[in-house]
C-alpha cells in the first residue's frame, strides 16, 4: 500500500514545516510590517520581509494537500494568521507604476529603471524590478486570499456560508497571474493549476510555459500532463524525447499513460515503466489488476517485459500475478458439437455500431453493448449459425465480425472484437512466468498453488451431497490437506503466513450453483512475532466472478490510505479479495464481525437497542467509544459510496464488529449499474437509514453534536478525495475494457469525475457533500428497498 500515492505523507510533512515557517515569520514579523513602510524604505526590515514572502511562496510552490491534528482550535488559527497576513498584503504600499500597452512599467519616485538584469531571492528574475515586485506581490495576495478561504473551510466545514467574496477575476489577469508564477518557480504555476482545475486560461497558459521551457522543468514530474498528451502521442511530438531525462512521478501518474489515449507510444511506455521498475515489485501489486489490463494494448509488449522482469525480481509479485492472469481467463465450455449452439458468456463487452437502414429519410446510430463468449477453437472467417431470432449469420475473422440482423428493418452492424488475442495471451505470459522459476522459487510457487488448489477444489467435492451432510464433508477434505512449509501464506495477504488449518471451521454457504466455503486457517504475520497466532477466516468461491470487488476494493484501500496521510478519522477496512481462476475468488472475512441481518435474528430492537444491550447504557464509556466507531466508519463510507455508487445495500451486505464500527461488504452493483434491471430504487448517495440516524443524531433534527461531528467528518473527507482525485480515476479507467459489470451502461468513467465536482470551490464542494449527507438522512427509498428484500429475500430489515 505504500507507494499508491506516491510520497503524500513526505509532501504533507513538508507542508506543515512550512506552515509552521509561515506562521512563526507572521507572528514576529508582522507587527512591524504594519507601519507605513515598503520594501525599499526600510532597510533593516528588508531581511524579514524576504524571509516572509519567501516562505509564503515556498508554501505554494507545494502541490495542494490537507492535513489534520489533534490539536484544539489548530486550523482555526491557522487561516486567521493567512488572513492576517493578507491583510498586510493588502494595506501594503508599493511604489506608483505606469504600465504602457506593452507592459514596460515606469516608476514614480525611486528610480529602477536600470535594474532590467536583476535576480531578486524571492521574485526571482525580472526585467524592470518595480514592475516586477508589484506583480508578485499581486499574486502572492491572490494566492494567500485563496488559501485563507480554503483553510477557512478546513476549520469550519460545516459553515454553509462563503467566508468572503471575492471579486472575479478577467483571463489576462489569470493569464498575468501564471506567467508570474512560473517567473519566480514554475512549481507555482503547476500549484496554480492544481488549485483551480477547471480553469481553462491557467491550463492553456501553463502548457504552453511548460513546452516552451521543457528542458527547465524536467525535474518537476507534476509538469507531465501538460505535454504528455493524446495529441502529442499522435503527433509524435519532439517533446517526447524529454522523457528520458524526466524525474519519476507516482505509480498512479504513470498508470495513466497506460490507457488506450496513449496507444503505447514507446518513449512514453518506456517512461511508465522506468518510474514502476524504480519500486519495489511488492509496492505494484497493489495495481496487479491495472497492469494485467494493459497487457490489452501492449503491442510493444513493453508491459509484457516489466511483468515478467518484475516476476524475476519477487515470488510474491509473482504469485499475484499468476491469479490475475487466471482470473481473467473464460471456463472452458466452449460449443457443444452434438446441438449446434454456442453457449454464451456474459463477462466480455464487444460494442457493435449500427446504422439502421429504412425507408425514412431519418437515420438513426445506435451504439450498443453485448456480452458474448470468445468462442474457443472459432477459426479464422469460420461461419456459425446462432438463434434465427437474434442473428442469421455470424462471420468471424478474429478481428472483425460483420452481423446481420433478422428483423422487419435490415441493419448491418461492424462487431469490433477486442478480447481474442487478449486471452490467448495471458496463459501464455503465464506460462512464461513459471518457467522462469527456478530452485526455491519453483518450489515455493508449487507448494502455495497446490495448497490452496485443494482448498478450493472442495466446493466441487460437497456438490453432490446433499445439505445436511455437506459441513462433515469439508471437514473430511480438509484433514486430508497437509500444510507443506512454513513459508505459505494467504493470497489475500502475502505479510500473513499459515501456520494451520481449523478443520472443524468449515461451514458452507447459500449459493444457487456451485458450494461456496468458508475455512478458518491460524495465520502470524510475517515480519512479527511467530508465537502470536491469529485466526483468519476466507471464503473460496467457485462460479462468481469477484474481479469488481477487487476494484471497489482497490478504491475503498486509495481512500482509507488517503484519510491516514492527511490525519483524518475515519475508518475503512478494505478487506482482500484476489480472483484465483476463471470465476473462482478468495475473500477474506471481516474479523469479530455480524451483519446487521444476522444482529437482527436475536432481537427485535434497531440499532441503537442492540448497541446498548452489546456496550452498556447511553452516556457510558463504553457505549460512547462504540458509537465514536459508528460515526468514523459511517462517514468514512459515506464518501466512499458517494464516489462508487454501491447498490444493493440490504442488512446483509451491511457489517458490524465487536466495537460498533460499520463495514460494507459486496461491491456486484457500483458505478453505473444497479439491481432490478438498473431502476436505481436505491436513490440516496449511501445508506442513513432511520435506525443508523438514531445512534448519528440522538435530536433527530441534525442538531446534536454527534450529527455535526458526522457531517464535518464527512466534508473533511470528500475534501480530502478531492485533492486525490486523477489517481482514482485513472485505478477505474484502466479497467474500462475488462468487461465488469459496472462499465456495461452510461458513462462511468464520466460521472465518477463528475461525482468529485473539481469545478467547484472548496466551500461549495463542502456544501455539495453537506447536502449529499441530508439528503440520504432517513430517506424513504432506503426504508422502501430494506422492505423489499425482506418480503422477497427474508433478509432483516
Amino acid at each position: 500500500m505504500d507507494g499508491k500515492l506516491h510520497a503524500l505523507e513526505n509532501r504533507i510533512e513538508g507542508r506543515m514545516n512550512g506552515v509552521e515557517g509561515l506562521l512563526e515569520h507572521i507572528e514576529m514579523t508582522v507587527d512591524g510590517l504594519k507601519a507605513e513602510s515598503t520594501f525599499n524604505s526600510l532597510p533593516f526590515l528588508v531581511v524579514s520581509f524576504t524571509d516572509l514572502c519567501e516562505a509564503a511562496l515556498g508554501w505554494f510552490a507545494f502541490e495542494l494537500e490537507w492535513y489534520d491534528t489533534n490539536y484544539a482550535n489548530f486550523a482555526q488559527c491557522e487561516a486567521q494568521s493567512v488572513s492576517l497576513f493578507v491583510q498586510y498584503l493588502t494595506n501594503m504600499k508599493g511604489d506608483t507604476i505606469q504600465v504602457g500597452s506593452k507592459g514596460n512599467g515606469q516608476e514614480n519616485g525611486n528610480s529602477l529603471t536600470d535594474t532590467s538584469d536583476l535576480y531578486h531571492p524571492v521574485w526571482g528574475q525580472m526585467e524592470n524590478y518595480a514592475l516586477g515586485r508589484e506583480k508578485r506581490r499581486q499574486l502572492l495576495l491572490m494566492l494567500c486570499q485563496y488559501e485563507a478561504d480554503r483553510l477557512d473551510v478546513w476549520a469550519q466545514p460545516t459553515n454553509t456560508k462563503e467566508s468572503s467574496s471575492r471579486p472575479k477575476i478577467s483571463a489576462d489577469k489569470w493569464v498575468e497571474y501564471t506567467r508570474t508564477a512560473f517567473s519566480v518557480d514554475p512549481r507555482i504555476a503547476l500549484s496554480l493549476a492544481s488549485r483551480f482545475p477547471s480553469n481553462t486560461f491557467i491550463k492553456t497558459e501553463v502548457t504552453q510555459l511548460v513546452q516552451e521551457n521543457i528542458v527547465d522543468v524536467r525535474n518537476i514530474p507534476e509538469a507531465l500532463p501538460f505535454f504528455i498528451t493524446p495529441k502529442a502521442v499522435d503527433d509524435n511530438s519532439v517533446l517526447l524525447q524529454q522523457l528520458p531525462h524526466w524525474a519519476p512521478c507516482s505509480i498512479t501518474q504513470a498508470l495513466e499513460f497506460l490507457t488506450p489515449a496513449y496507444k503505447g507510444h514507446p518513449r512514453v511506455m518506456a517512461y511508465v515503466l522506468r518510474v514502476l521498475e524504480s519500486y519495489p515489485p511488492e509496492r505494484v501489486t497493489f495495481f496487479m489488476p491495472q497492469l494485467v489490463q494493459s497487457l490489452r494494448h501492449d503491442e510493444g509488449k513493453l508491459v509484457e517485459g516489466y511483468l515478467l522482469r518484475a516476476a524475476q525480481r519477487s515470488d510474491i509479485f509473482a504469485h499475484i500475478l499468476i491469479w490475475h492472469l487466471q482470473g481473467e481467463t473464460v471456463p472452458e465450455t466452449g460449443k457443444d458439437p452434438n446441438s449446434g449452439k454456442i453457449k454464451h458468456c456474459e463477462r466480455y463487452p464487444l460494442f457493435l455500431k449500427l446504422k439502421e437502414k429504412s425507408n425514412s429519410v431519418k437515420q438513426e446510430v445506435v451504439v450498443l453493448i453485448i456480452k458474448v463468449r470468445c468462442i474457443p477453437g472459432l477459426q479464422s472467417s469460420q461461419s456459425i449459425r446462432c438463434n434465427e431470432k437474434t442473428l442469421s449469420r455470424v462471420s468471424i475473422n478474429m478481428a472483425v465480425a460483420h452481423i446481420t440482423l433478422s428483423s422487419s428493418i435490415c441493419r448491418d452492424i461492424i462487431l469490433v472484437l477486442s478480447n481474442g488475442s487478449f486471452l490467448e495471451l495471458l496463459p501464455a505470459v503465464r506460462q512464461r512466468i513459471i518457467d522462469g522459476f527456478r530452485g526455491k522459487a519453483l518450489d515455493i510457487f508449487k507448494r502455495e498453488f497446490d495448497f490452496f488448489d485443494k482448498v478450493t477444489s472442495i466446493s466441487g467435492v460437497l456438490f453432490p451431497l446433499p445439505k445436511e451432510e455437506r459441513r462433515a464433508g469439508i471437514r473430511r477434505e480438509l484433514e486430508k490437506i497437509e500444510l507443506d512449509g512454513e513459508d505459505l501464506y494467504l493470497p489475500t495477504a502475502p505479510n500473513k503466513l499459515v501456520t494451520g488449518i481449523r478443520v472443524d471451521s468449515g461451514i458452507p454457504l447459500q449459493s444457487a450453483a456451485k458450494v461456496p466455503i468458508m475455512i478458518t486457517f491460524n495465520v502470524v504475520d510475517r515480519d512479527g512475532d511467530r508465537s502470536d497466532e491469529k485466526p483468519q477466516a476466507c471464503i473460496f468461491k467457485v462460479g462468481d466472478d469477484c474481479r469488481q470487488d477487487v476494484l471497489a476494493l482497490q478504491v475503498i484501500s486509495l481512500l482509507s490510505d488517503i484519510f491516514e496521510a492527511v490525519g483524518i478519522n475515519l475508518y475503512l477496512y478494505p478487506y482482500g479479495v484476489l480472483p484465483t481462476g476463471p470465476e473462482r475468488g478468495i475473500i477474506e472475512v471481516v474479523p469479530n464481525s455480524r451483519s446487521r441481518s444476522q444482529m437482527g435474528e436475536t432481537t427485535d430492537g434497531g440499532l441503537f437497542e442492540i448497541f446498548q444491550q452489546d456496550f452498556g447504557p447511553v452516556g457510558s464509556a463504553s457505549f460512547e467509544a462504540a458509537r465514536q466507531n459508528f460515526i468514523i466508519s459511517s462517514a468514512g463510507y459515506a464518501v466512499a459510496s458517494l464516489l462508487l455508487q454501491p447498490k444493493d445495500r440490504h442488512n446483509g451486505n451491511l457489517l458490524f464488529d465487536n466495537v460498533g464500527r460499520l463495514v460494507h461488504i459486496d461491491f456486484g452493483f457500483i458505478l453505473e449499474t444497479s439491481p432490478g434491471g438498473n431502476m436505481r430504487f436505491e436513490s440516496a448517495h449511501f445508506k442513513l437509514s432511520h435506525e443508523m440516524t438514531q445512534l448519528l443524531d440522538p435530536s433527530g433534527v441534525m442538531k446534536s453534536d454527534t450529527w455535526s461531528q458526522f457531517l464535518s467528518l464527512c466534508v473533511k473527507g470528500y475534501l480530502a478525495a478531492r485533492r486525490r482525485m486523477d489517481g482514482i480515476i485513472t485505478t477505474v479507467a484502466l479497467m474500462l475494457d475488462s468487461g465488469l459489470p459496472c462499465f456495461s451502461r452510461g458513462d462511468p468513467i464520466g460521472n465518477l469525475r463528475k461525482r468529485f465536482h473539481p469545478e467547484m470551490s472548496e466551500r461549495e464542494a463542502a456544501n455539495f457533500m453537506t447536502h449529499v449527507c441530508k439528503d440520504a438522512y432517513n430517506k424513504w427509498t432506503t426504508a422502501g428497498y430494506d422492505l423489499i428484500q425482506y418480503l422477497q429475500q427474508g433478509i432483516e430489515k
